[in-house]
């Protein structure tokens, strides 16, 4: 039976890389393989759920000191041990480079063979490396699973040669019969879900708002994070149709999307964008910047519409455009949850990580 150590390092309550993380494994089969995974976090429901679909969660609580990869070191002097076990060991986030250089020696002093170094791009490489992928990584890594043509694009400009396996993050199901919010008594409501922080641009978001007419639109804000209190205070001096919902548990998503008409995505960096996954499978259209992989996703049918990252009132004349086919008719749910289905085989994908992994 093989071993496959998964090394995450930092683990949030909420995150595009953790809600992939928890999907792939209580979705993987258990048989054939031992898995770990090596985190530093807190105690959060996700680690149970992990643990209790057969994954062994190794997890010290250190939390500060990351600047100086405190935490990483801390992680890998207390199991480090179980990655010379290992066949396979994948990354999700890389850690500091002193802790990856001795993950590295370890695998490849591993006998009879060594063991593969896999990583899975949490972000489009070009966004995550806009100066280049450093050599250290480059050398270092066998395999990088990546969500989009255009990532495995990056890679070979920045000089990998290892193998690059095109595999979307796990999808899920579409909704059999999407649920279409009644718009006959309130304005069209947009809604934004994912975390309040400087990369989502969500400031720019408001201008977009504030550039459509008065009462085209409400704002459905849902999620947290450390520009909520600065959002708040410049929504409400501006007056905008704005409101903020707080966080939402995973398990609320699906009836949370349910209670908006589309989504709107401002992001400056992504990578799959989970949210566009759950997104497109509750029926509703998907309104973003083309970053990360969202370009390829839009790309498969007619589930959205993109927009500039810097030009507000170029956005908001795309959203009224939207509004407009909307109001007569189009964007229906249940098409759009027949074509991302038909896009994100979720049955197909888990059999591809099953095989890979």
């Amino acid at each position: 039976m093989g071993r496959t150590v998964f090394y995450v390092g930092g683990f949030e309550a909420i995150g595009g890389i953790e809600a992939f993380l928890f999907d792939l494994l209580t979705s993987l089969p258990t048989h054939g393989t031992k898995r770990s995974m090596l985190v530093w976090a807190n105690d959060l429901p996700a680690l149970h759920g992990i643990e209790q679909a057969g994954t062994e969660v190794l997890r010290t609580p250190l939390r500060w000191g990351c600047r100086f990869g405190l935490p990483d070191r801390m992680l890998f002097a207390r199991f480090g041990k179980r990655l010379q076990d290992a066949d396979r060991i994948v990354f999700a986030k890389i850690p500091p480079r002193a802790i990856f250089e001795r993950i590295v020696r370890t695998a490849r002093a591993r006998r009879p063979e060594p063991a593969e170094l896999v990583f899975v791009t949490p972000y489009r490489p070009r966004e995550m490396w806009p100066d280049g992928m450093p050599d250290y990584i480059v050398q270092g890594l066998d395999r990088i699973l990546v969500q989009s043509s255009e990532f495995a694009d990056d890679l070979r400009q920045m000089g990998f040669s290892g193998a690059v396996d095109l595999v979307p993050y796990i999808p899920p199901p579409a909704a059999t019969t999407p649920v279409a919010a009644p718009r006959e008594d309130r304005s069209f409501r947009l809604g934004f879900l994912g975390r309040f922080v400087a990369q989502k641009n969500l400031f720019y978001l408001l201008d977009i708002v504030a550039a459509l007419q008065p009462g085209a639109i409400e704002l459905h804000m849902f999620g947290s994070g450390g520009d909520e209190g600065a959002l708040r205070e410049a929504a409400g001096k501006r007056g905008l149709p704005v409101t903020f919902h707080g966080a939402v548990p995973r398990e609320a998503v699906p009836a949370t999307i349910d209670s908006c008409d589309a989504f709107i995505n401002p992001s400056v960096s992504e990578g799959q964008c989970l949210v566009a996954f759950e997104v497109l499978s509750r029926g509703r259209p998907f309104i973003a910047t083309p970053v990360g992989a969202i370009p390829e996703i839009l790309g498969k049918g007619r589930l959205g519409v993109t927009i500039p990252l810097d030009d507000a009132t170029r956005a908001a004349a795309i959203v009224r455009a939207f509004l407009e086919e909307w109001n007569e008719g189009d964007w229906r749910a249940g098409d759009i949850a027949t074509t991302y289905a038909g896009a994100y085989p979720r049955a197909e994908i888990i059999s591809d990580y099953e095989k890979l992994l």
